[in-house]
Formats: structure tokens, sequence, C-alpha cells
């Protein structure tokens, strides 16, 4: 840093803009994301604590089971195989601006998770900080101690308050919770790029635009000597280059594909089709021919922009319209915020490519707005699955377009405001429903949803009422229609009378059941597990927090369904460590989880 000095700031999160997932719920703050802001309340303390923020998914379980693959298996396409993968993300916002020097994670149960930090400039770019691939160490299960997490980062040429960490749970035990995020940074530029950055004016235009995203107003710092060679500067030269130009366009080349001459135009797509976007992109510069090819609509009927959606704009949509005729499956999940990408655009992208569009998933995608949703349906009579999980910011009645839809076979409505009427409208009209996901959605009334799932819905495999606190023993009754319900999860449904028999009766009537979630039923006892003890395709089973459960009837479950994998029954108030290490030693092909909570 040379005779310069630094100010350092050291801040924690102020406000939480957006995040994939949640524990917890809207209406409290145990779990929930809001938990991010301020300083660690729970830290060094180790274990399972409210006061932190929670994500609903950990290990392989929530991709492998029917809802996994029905909303979390992600678009079939090429993509990078030396990216990190990220399954949930979380945006955080700091109250001042600072070139990041430093971020400190506090983990307090099951590290590990974390496989990015962006910063953001609250204008839709960003900037990869860190990723596990930048020190050459793969994502590794830590020991189960509380951490903080504090990687090194890359410096950014942009001042920031915005910063975005990406988890990846898949190889984590258990729920991984997260205490507080600390910022540290300088208010003073640091990197050379970020002080020539400084001091560009906040419009430029057109032409000094063009110089800044060429990197051309980047120069050398004091003391580095660039390398040149005068030849390449002698007017002779100047005169063979422009001379080879000129007998180029008189001539051309007969072929510009090299050792691709003479391969069957239909094995060079064959071959294309294996590269991810960015490649494909790169190869059309290379070449006219390339240039062709890489055009081809073979190559974009799958497209998942998710793992760039930092570079996702209105020009991305643009470059891609003349190519995307044959498009059938489009994940836009977390693209296009903080106004990269405007909502005028997505619906021309829809008009001009949408017409054999079959599967489209917008979670966190909050350029989807009520007229995207309209543009959707007019233009895409084919959709069959849409995913919409977190679209917040659409209203109550931006909903209600989706009821003109005839062909739904999967649904995600995950944490949206969606109102009763629209729901019941989109169950009347779409009789070949089978997934359907209602978890944390506020405005409905789950016992009459479940009464037009009876009646309108008879293949349903799938349905999550996650923390629908409208559902009781009346709406499980009507469900139990729904005899081909392969998963079903109504964690935190509290309303719910054990003493009705209901869940008893659900379970009886669904025997291909492989995916069950009971947690936080209270009530829930022997009846209802020995119930769950008939299913023979049952691989899945959380019922945390269960007060009347006893051992015996566990013995008996896990001795019964030979086919079961997963056994949540943490918080079991019936059950101790003792008994939970004697059933882990006594059945080790079923994954036991026990949590705990560190109170000292």
């Amino acid at each position: 840093m040379g005779d310069y000095s630094y100010i350092l700031v050291e801040q924690y999160a102020a406000e939480v803009l957006d995040f994939s997932t949640q524990y917890g719920s809207d209406k409290s703050i145990s779990y929930t994301a809001h938990n991010l802001t301020g300083r660690p309340n729970k830290f060094p303390s180790y274990g399972d604590f409210s006061q932190t923020y929670v994500m609903r998914d950990y290990g392989p379980w929530w991709l492998d089971c029917p809802s996994g693959k029905a909303w979390r298996e992600r678009v079939d396409c090429p993509r990078r195989s030396n990216i990190p993968t990220a399954t949930n993300f979380v945006d955080i916002k700091y109250e001042h601006a600072v070139y990041p020097i430093r971020i400190h994670i506090y983990e307090t149960f099951n590290p590990g998770g974390v496989v990015g930090i962006w910063a953001g400039n609250c204008r839709g770019d960003w900037k990869l900080l860190w990723n596990p691939c930048m020190t050459s160490t793969p994502q590794q299960v830590v020991s189960q101690r509380p951490r903080i997490f504090s990687p090194p980062l890359q410096q950014t040429h942009f001042i920031t308050k915005l910063i975005r960490i990406e988890f990846d749970q898949r190889k984590l035990p258990y729920y991984t919770e997260i205490d507080a995020v600390a910022l540290l940074g300088t208010l003073e530029p640091i990197s050379w790029e970020a002080k020539v950055n400084a001091m560009l004016p906040s419009k430029p235009g057109n032409l000094l635009r063009q110089i800044i995203d060429r990197n051309l107003h980047i120069l050398p710092a004091d003391g580095v000597q660039l390398e040149l060679n005068d030849k390449l500067l002698s007017r002779q030269s100047i005169r063979e280059f422009s001379k080879s130009l000129v007998d180029r366009e008189r001539s051309p080349p007969i072929s510009d594909l090299g050792d691709f001459e003479g391969v069957p135009e239909e094995i060079i797509l064959k071959i294309l089709g294996y590269l991810d976007l960015r490649s494909l992109v790169s190869l059309s510069a290379v070449s006219t021919k390339f240039h062709t090819f890489s055009a081809d609509s073979f190559l974009y009927s799958r497209l998942d922009l998710r793992d760039i959606f930092y570079c996702v704009s209105t020009a991305t949509l643009q470059w891609l319209s003349n190519k995307c005729s044959n498009l059938q499956e489009l994940d836009l999940s977390w693209c296009g915020n903080y106004g990269k990408l405007s909502p005028a655009m997505l619906q021309e992208f829809l008009i001009h490519c949408g017409h054999n569009l079959n599967k489209i998933r917008l979670d966190n995608c909050h350029v989807a707005t009520g007229q995207v949703l309209q543009t959707l349906v007019k233009n895409s009579p084919k959709i069959s699955e849409i995913s919409l999980g977190n679209c917040h910011l659409l209203n109550v009645v931006d909903f209600q377009i989706l009821s003109s839809l005839t062909n739904l076979e999967s649904l995600n409505l995950y944490r949206t405001v969606i109102g009763q009427p629209a729901v019941i409208s989109i169950l009347c009209n779409n009789r070949k429903l089978k997934n359907l996901c209602l978890a944390s959605c506020p405005n409905i009334d789950g016992d009459e949803v479940c009464m037009y799932l009876s009646h309108c819905q008879p293949n349903l495999e799938i349905i999550d009422f996650w923390r629908c606190n409208s559902i009781t023993e009346r709406g499980i009754n009507a469900l139990t229609h729904c005899s081909f319900l392969r998963d079903v999860d109504l964690g935190w449904c509290l309303s719910i009378q054990g003493t009705s028999g209901a869940m008893a009766h659900l379970v009886d009537c669904c025997p291909d059941l492989e995916r069950l979630y009971l947690t936080a039923h209270r009530q829930t006892g022997d009846r209802e597990v020995k119930a769950i003890s008939g299913l023979r395709k049952l691989k899945q089973l959380d019922i945390l927090g269960n007060r009347n459960v006893t051992l015996a009837t566990i013995q008996d479950l896990l001795t019964s369904v030979t086919s079961l994998q997963l056994l949540d029954i943490s918080f079991c108030d019936q059950l101790g460590d003792g008994n939970v290490n004697q059933l882990r030693h006594d059945f080790p092909e079923v994954d036991i989880k026990w949590s705990f909570a560190d109170n000292n």
C-alpha cells in the first residue's frame, strides 16, 4: 500500500433484502433471515437456536425425493463443472458503502455450507469476491463446532453496501445456522482499478461507456512498464498488415472451421450441444461459420441462466431472442434483480421465444411482474410447469391470470401472496396437476384448498403445505381422496388436532408415500407412527418436536419400514441422547437426526 493509510470500517448487516429460503415464518423472527441483522447474539454457543438464520434444506434429502425432482432439480442443460453450484442465497445490505477487505460469517450450527460471496452495486452488477475454486480447496464438511468463516477476498473495483452469500448444503449432515455477518472494508479505494473507477463520472457517455466495458481506461500502476515491440509499430509492418486485410477481403479463405472442416453439420451441432451458454457466446466470436452454428435453435431448447445471474441483463435476452425459437425450458431464477433486467424486455423475450415453452422457473426473479405473467400465459399455451417461489413483489391480483391456463402439471408458489380465489380457479381449470407447493402462503384457506384438491386433482402426487396454519383435520380428511400422494409436507401446520385420527387416516389412504414431514406436530403420537409403519415405500420421515411418541414405537417403525433412509426425531421429549445413540447403532442404514441446543 506504500505510504497510504486507510480507515477500516467494521459493520454488521442492517437489512436483509432477499433470500431463497428460510425455515421460519414471515410472521415470526424464529429461524428467519432477519436474524442476520445486527451483532451475533448466540456465538460462540453451538447448537440449534431460533435466533439464527436457518434454511429449509440440508444434505441430499431435499433433492433426492419427489418434490426435489419437481422443484429443485436443475434444468437439464450443459454447465461448467468447475464452478460451485449454489442451492440458496441471501442478500444483505449494510449502512455504509465500503471497499470490502474481509467478511466474517458467524456459523453456530453445522458450518461449511458457504460456497460463494459476492459484492453488488445495488444496480444489478456483481463482483465475485470468493468461492472455493479461488483457493483450490473444494468444499469440505468441517468439524461440528462454531466458527467464524472469513475466507480471503478478491478486491472489487466499486464501492458496495450489498453482499450476497451463496450456500450449498447438500454435503451437510443437518440444518446450517448463521448468527451474523460482519463486513470489513475501507472508505477509500485500495486497488488501482478501484482508484481509477472512483474518478469516473456516475453517468458516462456512450464512448466512455464502451471504453469502460473493455477496461481500456485501466492504465498500468506507477512503476509498471509495458514491453513494446518497436517492429510492430513500424510503418512497414502497418502497410503489410493493411495489405493482408485487403487481400483477405478480396479472396477470403475457403473455410474458417479449422479441424472441423468436412465434419457433417449434424455432428458439429451435436458436439456444440455439450457446451454451456458462456462457451457458446465465446465460440460465436471465433469465426463466421461458428457464429452461424452457435445461433442454431437446437442449442437453446433448454436454458438455465441462474448460474450466470451476475451477468444476465437486457442485453442477454436481446442476444438470445433470435436463437430461442425452440425454447422449451427456461430458468431465470435469481436473475435480473436490482434493475439489471427490465420487465418489458422479459415480456418481449417471451413474445418471441415462448411459443414452445413448457417449463419456466422464476424463483426470486423480481422482474416477473403481473404484466410478465400475462405475457407468459398469452404466448406460452404449452406451459405445464411454473415456479414462482419467493416472487413476493407480485400482488394478489397478479396471480389470477394463471387460472387461464389449462395444462399445468407442476406449480410452485412458495412464499407468495396468492389469494384463495386464484388458487381455486387454478385447481378447477387444471385437472392434471401433479405437484403443488403452497408453502408459507399466508392468504390461502388450507382446508378449502384440500376440499378442491380432493374433487379436482385425483392424480396429485406432491403437496407442500409448510407453515399453513389454516389447515385442520377437516382438510386432512379431504386430502385422503388423493390416494396417489408420494410426497407430503405438513411441517408446522399447527392447527391439526392429533386426537382426530386424521393423520393416521391419511397415511392409510396413501400407501405410496415416500416422504412425509410432520414437523412440530406436537400432538402426533404412537397411533400415527404405527400407521406410518405400514408404509412400504417411505424413505423420509420428519416428526421433529413430537411430544408423545415413545421409544418402542420408533423401534417398531425402524424395524417395519425397511425402505426408510432419513428419520428426524429431534426434540422428541420422550427420547434422549442414550436412546437415540442406541437406535443409530441398531439401525445404521437409517440417517437418524437428533438436534440439540447448547445453553452454556
